[in-house]
């Protein structure tokens, strides 16, 4: 029997079922201090290893363990996401960027929609899943998974397509070479995150077809992009458009000068 040391619970085994706080708590130490700085901010976390360990063997069916509730050893779902898009970003090449950006715009434009791109990725990441969950869970009505089980599984699916994707961002990296745009590179990794994401969504719903589960994933990414840019849009243009009105409004125009002298 322990009398646990937070909430002087009396308990047995290695943790307080009251409280949760472990049964053998140790002096701290500098040591201490410092593993505990490495487990929280480094990938030697035992969530953090094991969550991306399990995603890179099967995306789909680390996705359901998280949701049968196999949950300790998993890093939460918009935890490791932000994590994981963070990371990459460390990798990634604003140069190569702006030069694939430059191709379809001039070239403030593209280095104005990198320095945009790179400051809000994680809003992107984030905002895309919303749209993602809502047309996976009409392509699936008749699967037993609801919206938020929607909502995590493609947070862990687009933060193993990130993973996929760093290998490729080091190399173009590394090599000074365009891994973005539709060079040798860029074509490799692309496929290579398409096929990922289609893996992962067919082992997620358990597609039986797996060339028609494949193609059905493409069919969500493509259409959950389209309503992403169309809706982002529309609030775009509303919002610049409300702006505009009351500028407009408090804009008080000043009086015409008088161009009759004094004298006249």
């Amino acid at each position: 029997m322990t009398n646990c040391r937070n909430c002087n619970t009396i308990f047995e085994g290695k943790y307080c079922y009251e409280c949760g706080q472990k049964a053998n708590i140790k002096r701290i130490t500098l040591r201490t201090v410092v593993s505990d700085l490495i487990k929280k901010f480094t990938f030697w976390d035992k969530g953090l290893m094991h969550t991306t360990v399990d995603l890179l063997k099967g995306p789909g069916n680390m996705a359901r363990s998280f949701l049968d509730g196999h949950r300790v050893n998993y890093t939460k779902p918009l935890n490791y996401l932000l994590i994981v898009v963070a990371a990459s970003l460390l990798l990634f090449s604003r140069q190569n960027m702006e030069t694939a950006m430059s191709s379809f715009s001039g070239q403030k434009q593209s280095a104005a929609y990198t320095d945009w791109v790179f400051s809000n990725i994680s809003v992107i990441y984030i905002t895309m899943i919303p749209f993602l969950a809502l047309v996976s869970r009409w392509f699936n009505r008749k699967a037993d998974v609801n919206y938020a089980e929607h909502f995590i599984f493609y947070c862990y699916l687009m933060a193993g397509s990130t993973l996929i994707s760093v290998p490729f961002t080091a190399i173009g990296k590394f090599f000074q070479v365009d891994a973005i745009s539709f060079s040798p590179l860029g074509i490799v990794q692309y496929s290579s995150w398409f096929l990922y994401f289609a893996w992962g969504y067919v082992q997620f719903f358990r597609k039986q077809n797996s060339l028609w589960g494949g193609i059905q994933a493409i069919l969500v990414l493509l259409i959950s992009y389209i309503l992403y840019v169309v809706i982002f849009g529309i609030l775009f243009v509303i919002v610049v458009f409300a702006c505009k009105m009351m500028f407009d409004i408090e804009l008080i125009p000043l009086p015409k000068p008088n161009n009759v002298s004094p004298t006249q």
